[in-house]
């Protein structure tokens, strides 16, 4: 797939006139693979508009019967979703069901019974196992990925037990997801998102600088400690692998990439269910 990046779209941007007349769809393809549990692939797609977000999940789960089989015994799929509409109110619903409910009353009952949560989160962090070594290098010359001429950089973190290795891929520049990230954090003020969120939010920012990922709240001082300089761009691709320094083998593997964002023409059926969904309690 490519990114279909229109020149025209700029000008109703410019001229202000995007937030009314325009949305930004983004497709996002992430992954998480453990051994035992199995992967996990989530495909995502997020429409943006002006204090109006849907976000569309579509889950496939490959669980394997035992390690050593590697066979594949069942394959999970689910679609749900997460709508914002412009009034504030936030809605969960799952597209199979045709079932929809309030997404924050969900979002409070499932932390209290973290058991039932069907959240999916990436972090490589340890509390308990201290970053002993960070570098960064930049790769030469560029990769062409999804149409764009990229910079590859590689981040790797060291703990006593681990080798984290983050490979990210970086355009020097993408208008149109700066725009989508405006869009986001904006609406994420607008719903009283504390602030340590919003930054963690960022669109583009990749995955090694990212606190949540990492697992660090003391990243800013260990990347200032290390020297590590900043990946220039907006971080289109990056995937992670937590090596084991004993065995030398991979332990856990994600990652996550852009694989297309474009502007179209509002369409406000994009933001409210149809009147076939039930509310579920």
């Amino acid at each position: 797939m490519t990114f279909k990046v229109f020149v025209s779209f700029l000008v109703f941007i410019a001229n202000d006139i995007f937030c009314q007349d325009m949305q930004i769809v983004m497709e996002t393809k992430s992954y998480f693979n453990a051994p035992v549990v199995g992967k996990i692939n989530l495909y995502q797609t997020t429409f943006l508009a002006k204090n109006q977000k849907n976000t569309i999940d579509v889950t496939s789960i490959e669980k394997r019967l035992f390690g050593f089989l590697a066979g594949l015994i069942s394959d999970v799929n689910d679609t749900t979703g997460h709508l914002t509409t412009f009034d504030g109110k936030q809605w969960g619903y799952n597209k199979n069901n045709k079932e929809y409910w309030d997404y924050l009353k969900k979002q409070s009952s499932e932390k209290n019974n973290e058991s039932n949560s069907k959240s999916v989160s990436f972090s490589v962090g340890d509390s308990g196992d201290e970053f002993l070594f960070i570098s960064r290098k930049e790769h030469d010359g560029l990769e062409k990925i999804y149409g764009f001429q990229t910079k590859k950089y590689t981040t790797i973190f060291e703990t006593i037990k681990n080798r984290i290795k983050i490979d990210e891929w970086a355009v020097k520049e993408l208008s149109l997801l700066r725009i989508a990230d405006t869009l986001n954090k904006d609406l994420l003020v607008l719903l009283g998102t504390p602030d340590s969120v919003i930054m963690t939010s960022t669109y583009g920012a990749g995955l090694s600088n990212n606190k949540a990922v990492i697992g660090s709240p003391k990243l800013d001082s260990l990347v200032s400690k290390f020297s590590i300089e900043p990946i220039k761009g907006e971080i289109i691709k990056g995937d992670v692998k937590v090596v084991d320094k004993e065995s030398d083998e991979t332990s856990l593997s994600f990652g996550t990439e852009i694989v297309e964002l474009y502007a179209e023409d509002f369409d406000p059926r994009t933001f409210f269910l149809d009147k076939d969904y039930k509310i579920k309690d």
